[in-house]
C-alpha cells in the first residue's frame, strides 16, 4: 500500500499541533496567515480523512458550530516521531491520552496559543508566525540567544531549565534585550479551581526563585495570570503584596501581571485596544 503523501502545509499543521496539542481551525489559519478558511479546512479534511488527526465539532443551540478543535491521532504522533528530530519520547507518550483529556484542558491549549499570537503577532515583512515560532522555539534552544528575539516555550519543547520543572507554568517565554533577559511565565487559572491551589501555586514560585539557580543576565521574571473572572483578579490582588513582601527573597525584580481570559479573548476580536494587565511587583512602595 502507497505511502500516504503529506504536504509541506499539512507537515506544518501536524507541528503546531505537537506544540500546543488542541488547536482549533481559527487558529491554524492565524499561525499559517492564510485568508482562505475554506483551504485551511480542506488540509484539515485531507489530514482527518490520512488519520493524522481528530477533528472535534461541538454544537451549539442557535449557532451551527464552534470552530473545530484538531489534535494528533496515534499515525499523528508516529509522523511527529519519523520526519523531526526534535521531539521528546516522554513527551509524546504524555499526548497519546490526549483522547481522554478534560475540555477544560482542550480550552486551555487553545488560550496558551491564543496567548502566543498576541505576544508574537506576523511581522508586517510577512514573516510567518510559524516560522518565527519554529527558529526561536526549536533550534534556538541550544545557542546563545541573540538580541531583540523572543523564544517561546510549551512543555513539548521546555528548555532542561530546572525553574521550569518546579514552577511548571503553562507556557514559558523569553525576551532578550540589551539590558539583558527578561523571563515570563504564564499560567491559565480553571475556572473552578480553589484559592488554595492558588496560593500553593504562587508559594512554589517563591520557593523556586529564592533557591534555584538562575541566569546571571536574567533582569526581572514576569508571572502572567489569566484568570477565569474578576473574583480570582481581587483575590491575587488581596494576596499578593503580603506574600512578596514575606516570601520573596530574591534581589531580581518580580512582576505579577493579571487579565482575564475574556480580556484576551476580546482583544483578538477586536473589540478593545488592548488588554489592561494589573501588576502587582516587588518593587512596589508600601504605601504606609
Amino acid at each position: 500500500m502507497a505511502k500516504k503523501i503529506v504536504t509541506k502545509k499539512e507537515h506544518t499543521i501536524l507541528l503546531l499541533l505537537y506544540i500546543f496539542r488542541f488547536l482549533n481551525s481559527k487558529q491554524i489559519q492565524e499561525f499559517l496567515i492564510h485568508k482562505d478558511h475554506r483551504r485551511i479546512n480542506s488540509w484539515l479534511k485531507d489530514l482527518e480523512e490520512k488519520e493524522y488527526i481528530v477533528r472535534e465539532y461541538t454544537p451549539i443551540y442557535g449557532v451551527l458550530t464552534k470552530p473545530a478543535v484538531c489534535y494528533l491521532t496515534t499515525k499523528g504522533r508516529k509522523h511527529i516521531k519519523e520526519s523531526y528530530n526534535y521531539y521528546f519520547p516522554p513527551y509524546l507518550k504524555r499526548i497519546s491520552r490526549d483522547h481522554k483529556v478534560s475540555k477544560a484542558f482542550k480550552t486551555r491549549c487553545q488560550i496558551i496559543a491564543d496567548w502566543y499570537i498576541t505576544r508574537i503577532p506576523p511581522t508586517k515583512a510577512g514573516i510567518s508566525i510559524v516560522d518565527t515560532l519554529i527558529k526561536h522555539c526549536i533550534t534556538a534552544i541550544e545557542e546563545k540567544m541573540p538580541l531583540n528575539t523572543v523564544q517561546f516555550f510549551t512543555p513539548s519543547y521546555f528548555p532542561t531549565f530546572k525553574l521550569l520543572k518546579h514552577i511548571k507554568p503553562d507556557a514559558y517565554i523569553r525576551k532578550k534585550a540589551r539590558e539583558g533577559i527578561a523571563p515570563g511565565f504564564l499560567f491559565v487559572v480553571d475556572p473552578y479551581v480553589s484559592r488554595l491551589v492558588i496560593r500553593y501555586t504562587i508559594k512554589r514560585i517563591f520557593t523556586t526563585l529564592n533557591e534555584e539557580y538562575w541566569e546571571d543576565d536574567v533582569i526581572a521574571f514576569h508571572m502572567y495570570f489569566l484568570c477565569p473572572n474578576n473574583q480570582v483578579i481581587i483575590y491575587l490582588r488581596r494576596m499578593l503584596p503580603t506574600q512578596l513582601e514575606q516570601e520573596y527573597a530574591s534581589g531580581t525584580p518580580l512582576h505579577f501581571h493579571l487579565a482575564t481570559r475574556n480580556q484576551l479573548y476580546n482583544y483578538k476580536q477586536g473589540k478593545i485596544e488592548t488588554i489592561k494587565w494589573i501588576t502587582i511587583s516587588s518593587e512596589d512602595e508600601d504605601d504606609e
